[in-house]
C-alpha cells in the first residue's frame, strides 16, 4: 500500500512541478511558446494516460506523462525537457530532449519474481519536423528517434531500447485535423510496430481525438484510443 501511495504522490508532484516552476500537439520538434500549457487525456483497451507540456521560455519545453497500464496497481511516471538545436530553410526544425521514467520493471515477464519492482529508465532523443502546404490544407511531417537505457537493472543485461516514430498530418478545415503515424520499438530481439490514424475535431478550446491503430510487428490486435486535448 505504501508503494502505491508513494507512486501516485510522485505522479502528482511531477505534474505540479511543471506548473509551479513557471511561476504559476504533443511534443514534437516544435517548442511550446512561453506560458503555453497543453494537456491531453487518453485511454484505449490497454492503458490510460495524462500528458502535459509547458512552454518554459527561451524555446524550452517541459513535460510530464502519467500512464496507467491495464491490470496494474502502480502508474508509470515520466518527465522530459527538450529544446531546438537547429532550424533550417523552409521551416524545418530539429530539437533534442532527455527524459527520465519511473515504472514497473519491463523484465517482469521474463523474471516473474520482479513483478511490481520499480525501475528507472533514461531516454535521449532527436525530434525533426517540417510544415508544408498541400491540396488538403496545411500539413506537417515529423520523425522522432529515441534511445533508452534502464539504469537500475543493468544486471539483467537488457541492453538499450530504440524507438522510432514517423508521422504526417493535414488540416483540411479550421476545426479538423487528420494524422497518421508509424510507431516502432525494439529492445534486443523483442520488437513492435503499430500503424495509427487519428482525427481531431476542435470544439472550442478542446479537441476530441479518435485514434484507431493496428499492429504489424508483435501484438497485432486492433485498438481504438479516445482522447481530449486542451491548450491554453
Amino acid at each position: 500500500m505504501d508503494g502505491i501511495v508513494m507512486r501516485w504522490f510522485l505522479a502528482v508532484l511531477l505534474c505540479w512541478v511543471s506548473v509551479l516552476s513557471a511561476e504559476k500537439a504533443q511534443a514534437g520538434a516544435w517548442p511550446r511558446d512561453k506560458g503555453q500549457f497543453f494537456v491531453a487525456l487518453s485511454a484505449d483497451q490497454l492503458r490510460s494516460q495524462i500528458y502535459a507540456e509547458y512552454g518554459f521560455g527561451k524555446d524550452w519545453t517541459l513535460g510530464n506523462e502519467v500512464s496507467m497500464p491495464q491490470g496494474r496497481r502502480l502508474p508509470d511516471v515520466s518527465q522530459f525537457i527538450q529544446h531546438p538545436v537547429w532550424r533550417g530553410k523552409g521551416g524545418a526544425i530539429l530539437s533534442a530532449g532527455v527524459a527520465a521514467e519511473l515504472r514497473e520493471t519491463t523484465a517482469a515477464t521474463a523474471f516473474p519474481a520482479l513483478k511490481g519492482v520499480s525501475e528507472i529508465a533514461v531516454r535521449a532523443g532527436l525530434f525533426w519536423g517540417k510544415g508544408f502546404e498541400s491540396r488538403f490544407g496545411n500539413g506537417w511531417a515529423t520523425v522522432d528517434a529515441q534511445v533508452e537505457h534502464i539504469v537500475t537493472t543493468d544486471w539483467l543485461g537488457q541492453g538499450l531500447a530504440y524507438k522510432l516514430d514517423m508521422g504526417m498530418g493535414v488540416q483540411p478545415t479550421e476545426r479538423l485535423k487528420l494524422m497518421a503515424q508509424a510507431q516502432y520499438w525494439r529492445r534486443g530481439t523483442a520488437q513492435t510496430m503499430r500503424l495509427e490514424a487519428s482525427a481531431a475535431l476542435a470544439l472550442g478550446p478542446t479537441q476530441v481525438v479518435v485514434s484507431p491503430s493496428i499492429g504489424v510487428i508483435g501484438a497485432k490486435s486492433p485498438r481504438v484510443k479516445l482522447g481530449l486535448w486542451v491548450e491554453f
